[in-house]
Formats: structure tokens, sequence, C-alpha cells
């Protein structure tokens, strides 16, 4: 009888652990980013990321796309002390899988972009990402409301 009861308890035991390990944890909530389109882009955006790493103090890069021309201008002065500014076209393409990319040409004939990139818009679109389709290279950028003269 004791054999009995001892099985009983052990198998109560394991049924227990089994019903308190199979509980899952609450659902952590996941923003589903935005369709990324002109319209979206329109605006002013500021580089806030490199790599995961906020920029250094004074350091800054401020990009401005114009829906209806499809150009932009870049303001930046990352590689230089002074401020620099770059113009282009840019081009989103939606891909198969719903993901969208950007690409780009520089003016004068300088040529394309050094990379396409993944880019993703989350926040009501006040966020976006970009990530390097060919190299390893993420960008963090929020909207503001202008371009501070330089």
């Amino acid at each position: 009888m004791r054999l009995i009861n001892r099985l009983w308890a052990v198998m109560l035991m394991a049924a227990t652990l089994a019903v308190v390990g199979c509980e899952k944890p609450a659902p952590q909530p996941t923003e589903k980013p935005m369709a990324v389109t002109y319209s979206a882009l329109d605006g002013a955006w500021q580089l806030t990321m490199w790599q995961g790493t906020e920029l250094a103090e004074d350091t800054y890069l401020y990009i401005e796309f114009d829906r209806s021309s499809r150009h932009y201008i870049m303001w930046d002065n990352i590689d230089s002390m002074y401020a620099t500014d770059t113009t282009g076209t840019f081009t989103i393409t939606e891909e198969e899988d719903g993901t969208y990319t950007l690409s780009g040409t520089y003016d004068y004939g300088v040529g394309d972009w050094s990379n396409d990139y993944r880019v993703v818009l989350t926040h009501e679109g006040d966020h976006m990402q970009w990530r390097a389709l060919s190299a390893n290279q993420t960008m963090d950028f929020v909207r503001v409301e202008s371009v501070p003269e330089f």
C-alpha cells in the first residue's frame, strides 16, 4: 500500500510540474512596420544611431526627402569638420516578401549609392531603420520638424 501511495504522490507531483511548466509567457507587444511609401518618407529625418551606437557629440546627418520630385538633400559632417550637402534621387521598391528597399543616386554624375537599404518604418512613421543589403551596416533615424540652418 505504501508503494502505491508513493507512486500516486510521484505521479501527482509530475502532473503538477507538467501543468506549471507549460504556462506560456505573456506575449510581448510588437509593432507592425508601416508601408514604406514616398509619402511616408516625405520630410526631414535625423540620423540618431550608426551600427547601434549614438553619434558622437557635434556629429550629425540630416536627410530630407521630397515625395513629389523623388529628390533628397543630405547634410552631414561625418567625414568632415564642416557641413557638406549632397543631393540626388531615390527609389523605393516593394519586394516579393513584403519588405521595402531604398536605393538612390547622387547628382552631378557621381553615381549610385554604395548600398541599397532594407527600410523599416515604425512608431507611426516617426522612426526609420536602414539595413544595408551588401554590408553589415544599420542606421536609425527619427523624423524631425525641419533641418537646422548650417
